[in-house]
């Protein structure tokens, strides 16, 4: 998963009870292809990933910053959300996040495809280490589903199970746990599916 360094705003923003806020976000990607998130300007290396102003729609539905990986891959995304029932600019935004769409995408920590799965989540959805990038984000969204349902429907809880383990916030009494990465990643996501859905949700 993500590492996150630094807090302020981007820890408030991480509540159940403001899912639907948009804060600063910077973002900085390291030499060994890490990235790190943070709610301030650390040094330059960070530049600024979403800016907390709302962004006004557009009548096309383009999203600013659409990638081409992102344009190969988003009819897939929006296709299997549909099928598995999941709100598919929540599925988008965690697949930013956690990959910017790189299909080959491989975390120091041994997470892989667009939407970052661990071996040991992945093997539980019936899919290869190595699965294509339809495989990966069909166990990805199925394992969102599960958790969307396990804390149900709270975003928040789910997104902070997804990046930091159900035990997790089940340890911290079904709350999300205060780990910087965790909230910095929860905040991202929110944040970003803010901004797609400000721009028309696809």
């Amino acid at each position: 998963m993500i590492a996150g360094v630094g807090l302020c705003a981007a820890a408030a923003a991480a509540t159940p009870d403001s899912a639907n806020a948009v804060v600063n976000i910077y973002r900085a990607e390291l030499a060994d292809g890490s990235v790190r998130f943070a709610s301030q300007r650390l040094d330059p290396g960070y530049v600024l990933y979403l800016p907390g102003e709302r962004v006004a729609a557009t009548s096309d539905r383009t999203r600013a910053g659409t990638s081409a990986a992102q344009a190969v891959l988003e009819p897939d995304v929006l296709r299997l959300a549909h099928r598995h029932g999941v709100d598919s600019v929540l599925v988008l935004a965690v697949i930013e996040v956690e990959s910017r769409f790189r299909a080959q995408a491989l975390s120091p920590k041994g997470a892989f495809g667009p939407m970052q799965l661990m071996p040991d989540t992945a093997r539980r959805y019936g899919i290869a280490e190595r699965a294509g990038p339809v495989q990966n984000i069909d166990a990805g969204i199925r394992y969102l589903k599960d958790l969307l349902a396990r804390h149900e429907g709270n975003e928040a809880l789910a997104l902070a199970s997804y990046n930091a383990g159900s035990g997790a916030v089940l340890r911290h009494g079904q709350r999300i746990p205060p780990y910087r990465e965790t909230l910095l990643y929860v905040a991202a996501v929110l944040a970003r599916a803010q901004v797609i859905r400000n721009l028309g949700q696809p």
